[in-house]
């Protein structure tokens, strides 16, 4: 019997043994297999990743060449005057090269045309110099800023501006483009309006709900498809899409839409407790408060501070000796000053006329000038916009300046436009 058991205990032993070996070559196996598989997936892991990164390269590749061939064809059509330049946001950007030009003959052939002898003086308009270096050419947005990819803003036709954006957020909008890009600046849109007086091409634009005041067969759509000069709902249009008398040389390949449609933030120039300041020339470097103090001011005809409401044309002087509301106050809550003719303002008797000022259309020789009104509050600080709205009417024009607004102002009205220092 005891031989019996230990039979049956040796055979148990051979089974246990025999499944340990079993489990240990199950292990060893599990292990090989799984030492596959990992091999597997990280071969698939990279072959998806090489083929990935291949047809990212292809993609870019592709984009790459369809940019160029798109740029060529622009510079083709446009005999170079229009060209495509992609910032560093991967954006779009259909730029109008403006070349150098200078003062002497825009105010010639201004007074042949006009009679009117702006007094400009001679040399390089201020767009063109930077710290008192010369540029040969300045790249301007054809279209204003558009919405862009990556948090950035574009410039293509086309489509409805980017609007209800503040002074700040423009102007950051504009150089995070990248190294030579910035906010279109007052030296740039001065130059650009005295070269349309003196060439004949002053434009007209959307200032009266989809089209224009002047003449009312020029239209373009509406963002909300509306009739044009119908006041009821948005009458803004998108952008490039007027005539060709909506550009700053009244051709396909100009600068679109500087009048009306959008009020446009512009950089380089402020008002501040009625005081006028700005840059010397076209240099966006120049931190804000190391910016010129002029002796010039809008001081007012009234030192009403009762409602918010019209109290007359502002009078350039070189001081203030009426204010229409607190000193350092941004706020609205005062009255303000306006005039249907900014070339038309009084200058009071002990002001120093300023050839600068001339140059920024600030100040005019004679009211005789690229139209447009003037708004301003001598109270507070407030960023310049020019060019008028849609329903501005009479009031838009290129020499349109409003300088009644803080620049936290936002509003469906205001736009900008990007420039670029080659």
């Amino acid at each position: 019997m005891t031989q019996q058991i230990d039979d049956l205990m040796n055979e148990v032993s051979k089974a246990v043994t025999a499944s340990n070996e079993l489990t240990t070559a199950s292990n060893e196996l599990a292990v090989e297999v799984a030492s596959k598989m990992t091999q597997l997936d990280t071969k698939a892991d990279s072959a998806i990743a090489r083929a990935e990164a291949d047809y990212g390269a292809k993609v870019g590749e592709l984009t790459t060449h369809a940019i160029e061939g798109h740029k060529k064809a622009i510079e083709d059509a446009s005999g170079g005057r229009n060209t495509i330049l992609t910032d560093a946001q991967g954006n779009t950007n259909i730029m109008v090269r403006i070349p150098r030009f200078n003062y002497e003959d825009l105010n010639a052939k201004i007074l042949e045309l006009t009679g009117a002898d702006l007094q400009l003086g001679n040399g390089t308009p201020t767009m063109f110099m930077t710290n008192g270096v010369p540029r040969g050419e300045v790249y301007i947005a054809k279209y204003l800023a558009s919405v862009g990819a990556n948090g950035g803003c574009s410039v293509v036709g086309g489509v409805q501006p980017l609007h209800s954006v503040n002074y700040d957020i423009a102007k950051g909008l504009c150089t995070a483009k990248g190294a030579g890009w910035h906010m279109m600046s007052i030296h740039e849109w001065a130059a650009i309006a005295f070269w349309s007086l003196a060439n004949g091409s002053v434009p007209r634009g959307n200032t009266n709900y989809g089209r224009s005041h002047e003449n009312k067969l020029e239209t373009a759509r509406r963002s909300d498809n509306g009739m044009p000069g119908d006041t009821a709902g948005n009458g803004r249009t998108d952008t490039g899409k007027g005539p060709d008398a909506w550009a700053h040389d009244h051709g396909a390949f100009g600068i679109q839409d500087l009048v009306g449609n959008v009020w446009e933030w512009l950089d380089q120039m402020k008002l501040d407790d009625g005081q006028i300041i700005t840059t010397l020339d076209n240099d966006p470097s120049i931190a804000e408060v190391n910016w010129h103090r002029h002796g010039a001011y809008f001081d007012s005809p009234s030192d009403n501070q009762t409602g918010t409401g019209n109290v007359g044309a502002p009078i350039l002087n070189n001081a203030v000796t009426k204010r229409n509301g607190p000193v350092d106050d941004d706020s609205h809550d005062y009255p303000y000053m306006n005039v249907g003719n900014f070339a038309g303002i009084t200058k009071g008797a002990s002001y120093t006329p300023s050839e600068i000022l001339r140059r920024l259309l600030i100040e005019s020789a004679s009211a005789t000038s690229v139209h447009g009104a003037i708004y301003a509050r001598n109270y507070g600080d407030r960023l310049p916009r020019r060019g008028g709205h849609g329903d501005s009417g009479s009031n838009a024009g290129l020499g349109a300046l409003s300088l009644n607004n803080a620049r936290s102002n936002e509003s469906s009205y205001i736009g900008f436009r990007p420039a670029f220092f080659v």
